[in-house]
């Protein structure tokens, strides 16, 4: 009888840490890598995402000005982050100009007609990254937008 409720408890102890240990297993994988970029990356890329390489990558949240070796350089970006959009700035512009990446979304910037006249390839030297609930004005596609020179 002792021996049957010590096997008891034991099964139940050992269901009650493998049902534990399946929610940490399912919540890492919700955040994936894309095109080579690791989560919770924001890449920017020489050439496409799907056959570029990374020249960048960036993880902190706030305005950050890209190395000058790689400044005016991307001609595309992946935003693996959950919740985070992405301004690409061009602060060449003025006013200020941006396009947002929404969260998990890859873009080539050759794709996107820059207000120049160009395209936004080779057009970014500063990148905000936010935490907008992952969306750029209220949605999920890429959007575009002027901010004031030398804003915040």
């Amino acid at each position: 009888m002792k021996l049957t409720k010590k096997l008891t408890a034991t099964l139940l102890t050992s269901a009650g840490l493998a049902s534990a240990l399946v929610p940490l297993a399912a919540s890492s994988a919700s955040a994936a890598s894309q095109y080579g970029c690791s989560y919770p990356r924001v890449c920017v890329y020489g050439g496409s995402y799907a056959d570029g390489s990374i020249i960048g990558w960036f993880q902190d949240n706030g305005y950050q000005n890209m190395p000058l070796s790689i400044q005016n350089e991307p001609d595309a970006v992946v935003n693996t982050r959950n919740d985070d959009s992405v301004w690409l700035i061009d602060t060449g512009a003025t006013p200020d100009r941006y396009i947002c990446i929404p969260a998990k979304t890859a873009a080539n910037l050759g794709k996107y007609d820059h207000p120049n006249g160009t395209t936004w390839a080779n057009d970014v030297d500063t990148i905000n990254i936010f935490n907008d609930n992952g969306l750029c004005s209220g949605t999920n596609r890429v959007q575009q937008g002027t901010v004031p020179a030398n804003w915040p």
